[in-house]
């Protein structure tokens, strides 16, 4: 959350008070009745202001706990991956790894995926021929040549569960292959 300190019923009440048109008819010491109506609605204010900076928090994906069930909706979560039973923060991981997926294939966004998923990997990309570059008396990257495809090894460094993070790469690169290495 923001680092947002919020003033203090005093302060408050002081600001209020502020607002007030200047003369005797409305006095500012602290030991009034209209100071202690003004420091009781400060208190009220001041909960209002709290509520509203933990909304904040509640509302935005990687924190969410009020609106989670909102944001698996949004997402058409749960799904295979995750079901009502996962844990909460595997269902954040996930709303916020597809909220950030851009159908990127790169190493750097993929690590960056899985480590919105949690997961902390190491990919080595493995190619064939590239297309239009590798010449060896034949025209490459035709329908039948299969040295034209290539694979990524991913390699999982941490000992969280390989399922989640296979079952989701599944579903959002299904064009891929990819074979996972987990050390746990």
């Amino acid at each position: 959350m923001m680092d947002f300190q919020i003033p203090t019923q005093d302060q408050y009440a002081k600001a209020m008070m502020d607002l007030l048109p200047p003369g005797k008819a409305w006095p500012r010491d602290i030991d009034t009745n209209l100071y202690r109506l003004f420091y009781a609605l400060a208190g009220e204010v001041r909960k209002m202001d709290e509520k509203a900076l933990d909304l904040i928090a509640a509302a935005f994906p990687a924190t969410a706990t009020d609106f989670l069930d909102d944001w698996l909706e949004v997402f058409a979560l749960p799904d295979k991956c995750t079901t009502w039973q996962s844990s909460d923060e595997d269902k954040r991981a996930q709303i916020v790894a597809r909220l950030t997926w851009t159908g990127e294939a790169s190493i750097k966004f993929l690590k960056e995926y899985c480590a919105n998923l949690g997961y902390s990997v190491d990919i080595k990309e493995w190619g064939g021929a590239i297309c239009g570059a590798s010449r060896a008396g034949k025209q490459g990257c035709q329908t039948s040549d299969r040295l034209s495809e290539a694979v990524i090894t991913i390699n999982i460094l941490t000992d969280k569960d390989p399922t989640f993070l296979q079952c989701e790469l599944q579903a959002v690169l299904p064009y891929l292959p990819y074979h996972l290495f987990s050390q746990g």
